[in-house]
């Protein structure tokens, strides 16, 4: 997120309404701009289709789109989580010749890793004919394609290329899954919708390229960083399946849809959980803006000083501002989050029938709401603690969170509908729990760490 920083602290510094204004816009569509583009194609194009190809063709549209996204997330989260690092660590010893060469081999890796998956899952296991396993493999590809390039995209500073590109490319999709559906059905659906992706993968590349016009050379340099920073990797793929491992098990719900190509799917649960998660769009905006402005400032300001041999007292007065920055960003994230979330529990009927959906939702929607917004806060934490490279704290409250959403969600399950939810519930509230303490035991040493634990010429 560095160049959307830059651009935030300038708004943040011109210290009047319309900066502010600004800089919390930017905020929000850096933090789910893309994601709420691809909301709007995805519903725009469930509309279109309902009424050219059918309901049939639509929800085995839907279906492969809910698989590729959850598992392609998963397989791509520790491959993107450690070029992350090693992009990181480029930038900061200001030689990004290998950009290009990095871009290269961490597709490479990637396809090769999803394409086999995807392919031994669509052709030997689910029933598709030819075409359409095909289709379904190279929308799996495209996806994990665009993961990975919106992680390079965020060492730029156009901040608005990544939402103008899933922007463009979206509404691509809409388009041209309304005009193949009519001779193609289902397949001609996901093709329209992977020509969209097709259309964010080459801008964001392209954009890339030219931004680092240098040669290829050594495209598998980062294959090092899996050993070095193994917890970094794990971690990515922890944390996806976290989130998505509750629907998984819920898939298996007498009340789950079991379609004729073998594919499971239980769209009430899945929906619910899905607008429950769309509630925390203003969350994830205001930590953004906090995040990458008040927080920042102080961040680098203690760990500058410290260069600088600052004396203690200085070292402990900066220690207390940045304790400060994040009591006072909780505070508002529990504020607000906390806000949306009673006023969705209050309006759930409204919410359900607003959607079509059917009231035995509305349990769903309050647990999912409750869940969601201490995962929010939860994610935050984790957020704080990678900011210190405390890896290990890291993992172990990704590993908590599956571990717990997957066990809870089993025993929600066995108790009968009326508890569908509960277990992603308190497993957010039981994980949160953990991540608070963690993060708060951690920061009040700030300075032992710095100097301490996290320093590699102390022998331990």
């Amino acid at each position: 997120m560095a160049g959307i920083g830059f651009v935030l602290r300038k708004l943040y510094m011109r210290d009047d309404l319309s900066g502010l204004v600004a800089a919390c816009l930017h905020s929000t569509f850096a933090s789910a701009g893309p994601w709420l583009c691809t909301v709007l194609a995805i519903g725009t194009i469930s509309i279109i289709e309902r009424s050219i190809t059918g309901t049939s063709n639509l929800l085995e549209f839907r279906v492969i789109l809910i698989y590729n996204f959850s598992f392609s997330l998963v397989i791509s989260g520790p491959v993107y989580m450690v070029v992350t690092r090693y992009l990181s660590d480029s930038i900061y010893r200001r030689d990004v010749s290998g950009a290009q060469g990095l871009l290269l081999g961490s597709l490479v890796l990637l396809w090769g890793i999803s394409t086999a998956l995807a392919s031994t899952f669509y052709f030997f296991y689910a029933s598709f004919a030819s075409v359409m396993a095909l289709s379904a493999i190279i929308n799996f590809a495209l996806l994990s394609a665009v993961w990975l390039t919106a992680i390079f995209i965020s060492a730029m500073r156009n901040y608005k290329l990544i939402t103008h590109a899933f922007l463009s490319g979206m509404l691509f999709a809409v388009f041209s899954s309304a005009i193949l559906s009519r001779n193609y059905g289902a397949a001609g659906i996901l093709n329209g919708f992977s020509a969209g992706l097709s259309i964010i993968a080459a801008v964001l590349i392209g954009n890339f390229l030219a931004e680092y016009p240098y040669p290829v050379h050594k495209p598998f340099a980062f294959l090092p960083y899996f050993q070095k920073y193994w917890e970094i990797a794990l971690s990515g793929f922890v944390y996806s399946a976290a989130i998505w491992v509750d629907k998984w098990i819920m898939w298996f719900a007498p009340e789950a849809t079991r379609m004729d190509n073998y594919l499971v799917i239980y769209p009430a649960y899945d929906s619910s959980m899905f607008i429950a998660y769309l509630t925390t769009v203003p969350a994830m905006a205001l930590f953004l803006f906090s995040a990458e402005t008040t927080f920042y400032e102080r961040y680098t300001r203690f760990y500058r000083d410290i260069e600088r041999k600052a004396t203690l007292a200085k070292i402990e007065k900066n220690h207390l501002l940045i304790m400060r920055a994040i009591f006072d960003s909780s505070r508002s994230f529990l504020i607000i989050q906390g806000g949306i979330a009673f006023l969705g529990i209050l309006v759930a009927p409204q919410i359900i029938s607003m959607i079509q959906g059917n009231f035995s939702q509305i349990g769903m929607l309050r647990y999912g709401l409750l869940g969601s917004f201490f995962q929010i806060l939860t994610m935050f934490q984790v957020i704080l603690l990678t900011y210190f490279d405390n890896r290990k704290a890291c993992l172990g409250i990704q590993t908590l969170f599956l571990a717990t959403n997957a066990i809870f969600t089993l025993f929600s399950l066995q108790a009968g509908f009326s508890y569908y939810g509960m277990g992603y519930f308190f497993a957010s509230f039981v994980t949160f729990l953990v991540a608070a303490f963690v993060t708060y035991s951690y920061v009040r040493r700030l300075p032992y760490h710095t100097f301490i634990t996290s320093n590699a010429s102390v022998k331990r």
